[in-house]
Parts: C-alpha cells; sequence; structure tokens
C-alpha cells in the first residue's frame, strides 16, 4: 500500500511540474500575441478617430486646410456627446500606444512579467484587450531561451506548491493520528 502511495504522490507531483512547465511557457509567446492585438487596438482606433474628424469636415463644410485641433474645437461647441465620444478613443489609442511601448521598449524577458502587471492593474481598455488575445492566442511550444527560462520557472514553482500541499495534508494526517494516540492513552489512564 505504502509503494502504491509514493507512486501516486510522485505522479501527481510530475503531473504538476509538466503542467507548470507548459503553462508558463506561453507566456512569453502569449506576450507577443498581446502586443500585436494592442498596435491593432491602437491603428485601428487611429483609423476610427481620422475617420470621425473627416465626417465632422464633410457635414460642416469645412476647410481641408482647418488643422485637427480647430475641427475638434469646433466639434466641441456644436456637438458635445460627439467630442466627448472623439476624446474617449483618443483616450484608449493613448492608452494602447503606451502600453505598446512599454512593452516594447522592455527586455524580452521582462516582457510577460510587465504585461501580467498592466493587465492587472488596469480593470478597462488593457484587459479588454488581454480578454481578446487571450480568446485568440493558440498554444504552442516555443523554443526560446525567454520561454524555457519561463518554463524552468514555472516546473519549480508548481513543484513547490505541490510539495506545500503535501507537507499540509501529511501535517493535518499527522495531527489526526497523534489525537488518536492521546484519546487512547487518557483512557488507558481512567480505565
Amino acid at each position: 500500500m505504502r509503494f502504491l502511495a509514493r507512486w501516486l504522490g510522485q505522479s501527481i507531483l510530475m503531473a504538476a511540474a509538466l503542467c507548470g512547465f507548459f503553462l508558463a511557457v506561453q507566456a512569453p509567446a502569449w506576450t507577443e500575441h498581446y502586443i500585436a492585438a494592442l498596435q491593432q487596438r491602437a491603428q485601428e482606433l487611429q483609423l476610427d478617430i481620422d475617420g470621425r474628424i473627416e465626417t465632422v469636415r464633410r457635414y460642416y463644410a469645412l476647410d481641408a486646410a482647418l488643422n485637427t485641433e480647430e475641427v475638434r474645437r469646433l466639434l466641441a461647441e456644436r456637438e458635445p456627446a460627439n467630442a466627448a465620444a472623439l476624446r474617449a478613443a483618443e483616450l484608449r489609442r493613448a492608452t494602447y500606444e503606451s502600453a505598446h511601448t512599454r512593452l516594447t521598449d522592455s527586455s524580452a524577458m521582462l516582457r510577460p512579467l510587465l504585461a501580467a502587471r498592466l493587465v492587472a492593474t488596469d480593470a478597462g481598455a488593457l484587459s479588454a484587450v488581454a480578454d481578446s488575445a487571450f480568446a485568440n492566442y493558440t498554444p504552442r511550444l516555443p523554443l526560446t531561451l525567454d520561454a524555457l527560462a519561463y518554463g524552468v520557472l514555472g516546473l519549480v514553482l508548481a513543484l513547490f506548491l505541490v510539495e506545500l500541499l503535501f507537507s499540509l495534508l501529511r501535517g493535518l494526517a499527522g495531527d489526526r493520528a497523534g489525537d488518536r494516540a492521546r484519546d487512547q492513552s487518557w483512557r488507558s489512564r481512567i480505565g
């Protein structure tokens, strides 16, 4: 029986280590996917903003030489709701571009950590892009140095967590065995 318990424990430990490795090795590839999604969203928003400004120019028959800031000011005077929507789109575009720049300017080894921090601290636009990136991401097994480094880190972390769980379970089982032994010794003293 002890052999089976040891074999099962080692099998669980090995399975957890492999799962940790294969999950963590995805981090750099998913981050590149996320960076591409940020760039794509920023470009789409820029096209939308340019289209809105061009629509305002045509609707109000504005001179093509009129600069964009003056068109925005005119829109704010005549259609405040549309101006607010335009400002919100520009803020989202700036957020995407800022996150994209921060990620591309950082080291390839640190990008997954920085991306995780950006997504965790933002409950709005960046998280929506991350959700989209997760939905469209296809897992793969990249053989790059940063992917292997994250894989080894995931393996070690998974091994640590499973060993911690086993230790806690052994401690709970040991406490119960100790309670039974105390109960038996108490009864022997009385009886």
